[in-house]
This record gives structure tokens, C-alpha cells and sequence, in this order.
């Protein structure tokens, strides 16, 4: 029925979800395309606070630092889906930075994507927690996103 999916994941345990999802799927229909995409979302490079009056380039300096420290987190999470899901060996994955809901309509164009999949709703955890969950906390707006769908939109359960 569908094509080419472009499975959203960042790490959290709704993402997981959908992974597990997309890639059973891709197990059982070896025809099926599957593109990986994690978004970074744009917003944090906006940081600032009273450490950044020292310099441009230390501000510069610490922001392509935490691009580093996440870009590495990305890899290790693309990495254990790679253990997890043999069949992920078949697939694309990407990462891009921007605005999330933008960026993912952006990438299903540009793939050719017919589906898009991603982790179902979930609330957020406190502020102040013992437990840190592993992946990115931004989270997407639906009011601005299913505008932009170009393709059918799969929420895993």
C-alpha cells in the first residue's frame, strides 16, 4: 500500500514506539523504503544568558559544542536502532535542524515519502526528576504541522 516511509524518532519511548512500528513493517515487506529522520529543532541555538557577556566566540564557541554532544547522542540512538532492528540496515537515515513541524513536511518532499510515521502523544515528565529520559525534548505543534502534511500521517499506538 505504501511505498516509502519517513519514520520520525529522537529517542524518547513514544519515538520507540513508532520504531518498532515502521520496522516490523519493513521486516515483513522487503519492497517498503524507509527513511530515518531526527530533527534538531532550530530553537536551541537561541540560548543566552549572563555567561554568554564575554565573547561572540565563546557564545559560538559552547553552541557548536552542544551541536557536537548532540549530534554524537543522535548517532549512538541511530546506532542502537541499527542492534534492535537488523532490517534497519535497508534504511535512510538523516538528520536535519530547524523548525520541526517545517522540517519533517520538508524531508517527506524532498524523499518522496507517502507516509509519515511518528511516536504517539505523550505528557510531559516534571521539570524536576530524578529519571532523565534519553532523546530530544521538543516537541511538535499540531495546530502547524498537519497543515503542512504532504502525505498521510501515521501516529503509532
Amino acid at each position: 500500500m505504501f511505498n516509502h516511509v519517513l519514520l520520525c524518532t529522537h529517542g524518547t519511548e513514544g519515538a520507540k514506539k513508532a520504531e518498532a512500528l515502521i520496522f516490523k513493517l519493513l521486516a515483513d515487506d522487503s519492497g517498503l523504503k524507509v527513511s530515518v529522520l531526527t530533527v534538531l529543532d532550530e530553537d536551541w541555538r537561541s540560548m543566552t544568558g549572563d555567561d554568554w557577556l564575554n565573547s561572540s566566540k565563546t557564545h559560538t564557541a559552547f553552541l557548536d559544542h552542544v551541536e557536537a554532544q548532540v549530534s554524537e547522542e543522535i548517532a549512538q540512538d541511530w546506532q542502537r536502532i541499527h542492534d534492535t532492528y537488523p532490517c534497519a540496515s535497508q534504511a535512510n537515515f538523516l538528520q536535519r535542524t530547524g523548525s520541526i513541524e517545517k522540517t519533517i513536511t520538508k524531508v517527506a518532499k524532498e524523499v518522496g515519502s507517502d507516509l509519515i510515521a511518528i511516536g504517539p502523544y505523550r505528557k510531559s515528565k516534571k521539570f524536576f526528576t530524578t529519571h532523565m529520559e534519553r532523546g530530544l525534548r521538543a516537541r511538535m505543534q499540531n495546530k502547524t504541522f498537519h497543515p503542512l502534511l504532504p502525505c498521510p500521517l501515521l501516529i503509532a499506538p
